[in-house]
């Protein structure tokens, strides 16, 4: 008996070939367009953008398609590779969940360049896209938390941040 031939994914109900959802992701190749049109492009967005955005449009990144045909992309412009993640993040593009999830990974690098010099930390940071208000939020909780542990003072003499108890 013959089986019936389901599409159950939707990478075949958006009826798009490999190279073109490839285009989708990637942008344009070096050969030439995969679409006869802009308008050809367009439609072939708007039916693969569900399934292309589930493949390469998370963890603080997205693909060319959405950077040149979304709306939601309006007005931004692509910053390269290299500082995608802290554009998205920066300009409120970005999920709850992908922005706990590259604050995550941005807060793991930060700790990483702890024993590091300040010339190797910015370096460090510049690397790991670290968005420079978070490093200056994690640099003042640090602080705050070693002036609490020793009871330094804070700048400008105003004394320890924990009173003493009295003798």
């Amino acid at each position: 008996m013959a089986r019936a031939i389901t599409r159950d994914s939707d990478i075949d109900t958006c009826e798009l070939t490999y190279s073109e959802l490839q285009e989708l992701w990637l942008g344009c190749p070096p050969g030439g367009s995969n679409f006869a049109s802009p308008e050809e492009l367009h439609n072939a967005w708007l039916r693969g953008r569900a399934v292309t955005m589930r493949l390469w449009g998370s963890h603080g990144r997205r693909p060319q398609g959405w950077w040149h045909l979304d709306p939601e992309a309006a007005g931004l412009c692509y910053p390269g590779y290299f500082r995608e993640r802290s554009y998205l993040y920066e300009h409120g593009v970005l999920s709850q969940q992908e922005r706990d999830l590259v604050e995550a990974a941005w807060k793991a690098a930060f700790n990483t360049a702890r024993a590091m010099s300040a010339r190797e930390r910015r370096e460090h940071y510049e690397h790991h896209d670290i968005p420079s208000e978070l490093v200056e939020a994690w640099t003042a909780e640090r602080r705050r938390r070693a002036g609490k542990r020793t009871g330094a003072a804070l700048p400008g003499g105003a004394g320890p941040l924990i009173a003493e108890a009295p003798k």
